[in-house]
C-alpha cells in the first residue's frame, strides 16, 4: 500500500512572517494538522510562531498566523539579589 504520509502547506502571515512559504507536513491521526507550531533559534533567541489552519481543502492547505512567542536564551535577569 502506498500510503501518502505528507502534504503540502503554505504559511501565511502578517509582513514577512510566512510570506506565503510552502512546507510539507505529515498527517496527524489520517486528517490535516489544525494548529502547526514551528520553532527557529535566531540570534539567542527562540522564537516560536503558531499557525492556524484555514477553510480550503485543496493543497497546498493555507495555514494562518496566529501567534508568536520570543524567548531570549542569553538575557539576564535584572533583578537585584
Amino acid at each position: 500500500m502506498n500510503a501518502q504520509e505528507t502534504y503540502k502547506a503554505v504559511l501565511f502571515g502578517p509582513n514577512v512572517i510566512g510570506s506565503g512559504t510552502e512546507i510539507e507536513l505529515h498527517f496527524a491521526n489520517g486528517g490535516y494538522q489544525d494548529v502547526v507550531v514551528l520553532e527557529a533559534v535566531e540570534d539567542g533567541q527562540t522564537i516560536t510562531r503558531t499557525y492556524r489552519k484555514g477553510r480550503e481543502t485543496a493543497e497546498p492547505i493555507p495555514y494562518r498566523f496566529v501567534d508568536e512567542e520570543v524567548t531570549d536564551e542569553t538575557a539576564e535577569g535584572s533583578v537585584p539579589n
